[in-house]
């Protein structure tokens, strides 16, 4: 079972829109400079804002060798850019700028869910589970960090610990399908039919259209 929603390259909004600010605010009230510095590192933003993801990987490509981005910021370029790299699918490249980001500034939790993520696509469970597990320890009440860590622990079969992951993740995003959705697949595979009814069923309370086993 792959993990709600924010799954491969269809990361969560929330993470993206954060690191769009972060860049976005840097910019903000600085000299434009020529052609491959700052023009083209807001050029980027705004290509990955409309989900123009080749074009964002240019641009931010364009900015980053440049060397006109200030330095204590660059990293947040190159998750910008990690972001679009993985919306395309190239999640090794993603996996690549994401570290790069993460020697610079190891707390950033955007970039270590993302890598997360991409190592999930890339069926790499243990990374995915290591990331996951080193974003929730600067939030632990991340419900996407938790509920994506329940899914590498479903796919490596450690139904257990998956159930656990999305149980705590319901404590934090309680009106969540998707984790009542993934846990009822758990109550399914350990042989619990009547409490993965339970959890289909309130998939479907929680959101009419949503798709269940019960359909």
């Amino acid at each position: 079972m792959s993990p709600a929603k924010p799954v491969a390259a269809r990361f969560p909004g929330p993470v993206l829109a954060g690191i769009v600010l972060a860049a976005g605010l840097l910019l903000h009230g600085v000299a434009a400079a020529p052609a491959g510095g700052l023009d083209q590192a807001r050029a980027g933003l705004a290509a990955l804002a409309g989900q123009d993801w080749r074009m964002a990987v240019t641009l931010l490509s364009e900015a980053i060798d440049s060397n006109e981005l200030p330095e204590e910021q660059h990293h947040l370029f190159l998750a910008a850019r990690g972001y679009a790299k993985a919306a395309l699918g190239n999640y090794q490249a993603a996996i690549v700028d994401y570290s790069k980001v993460l020697e610079k500034d190891a707390g950033f939790q955007a970039a270590m869910f993302n890598r997360g993520n991409a190592h999930f696509a890339l069926h790499h469970y243990d990374l995915a589970i290591s990331d996951y597990s080193k974003a929730l320890e600067a939030d632990v009440a991340d419900a996407r960090a938790l509920n994506n860590r329940g899914a590498a622990w479903f796919k490596k079969g450690n139904l257990q610990s998956a159930m656990a992951n999305y149980t705590m993740a319901m404590a934090v995003a309680p009106d969540d399908p998707d984790l009542y959705l993934n846990r009822g697949k758990v109550y399914e595979a350990l042989g619990d039919a009547d409490k993965a009814r339970e959890d289909f069923l309130q998939v479907k309370k929680l959101d009419p259209s949503a798709k269940t086993p019960l359909d």
